[in-house]
């Protein structure tokens, strides 16, 4: 594969299955949630564009101030000079599982530096009626067919509001 094909793979927009959906805040009566890259499929991406042996990434322990983190270093194989390519990020520790979420999320953020799931930036904030501790399964099914939507350029709001069934809300009036 040329390199220009293989950064095509890696820039091409992500599937429905390829995101994952988290709940960012419960506050206030609604739910706001966002897609995030799982680091699996940033693996995969990898894989499929340089194969197993054309990529690596290295973790490097970071302190900024009083907060620990970590800084992946994705390099890449360039197929037709063979010269290795680095470009990196960092994440804190998260919540959960603070060091392994760590890793996951620099190595999400550094994918995005390769072009990797970078149009998540570009999706309409989504918001549930009510106070969720887990997204409805109703709302996950409703929105399958977002990330095909943005890859196709479709016009889309700014914010999307759905209940708790996955039906469109309705901003209330004050």
């Amino acid at each position: 594969m040329k390199a220009s094909e293989a950064i095509q793979v890696l820039r091409r927009p992500l599937t429905a299955e390829e995101i994952e959906w988290k709940i960012i805040a419960s506050k206030n009566g609604q739910t706001t949630i966002a897609p995030f890259i799982d680091a699996r499929a940033v693996m995969a991406r990898l894989d499929e564009a340089f194969g197993p042996f054309g990529w690596q990434v290295r973790y490097t322990p970071a302190q900024v101030g009083g907060e620990h983190g970590v800084i992946a270093s994705i390099a890449i194989k360039n197929p037709e000079t063979g010269e290795w390519v680095e470009k990196q990020d960092g994440s804190g520790a998260t919540d959960l599982e603070p060091f392994k979420g760590g890793i996951s999320g620099a190595l999400k953020r550094a994918a995005v530096a390769w072009g990797i799931g970078r149009e998540l930036y570009t999706y309409p904030r989504v918001v549930i009626e009510g106070e969720h501790r887990f997204i409805p399964h109703k709302v996950l099914e409703r929105l399958k067919g977002l990330p095909e939507a943005v890859a196709q350029g479709k016009p889309l709001p700014e914010t999307i509001r759905l209940t708790p069934e996955g039906e469109a809300a309705r901003r209330k009036a004050g």
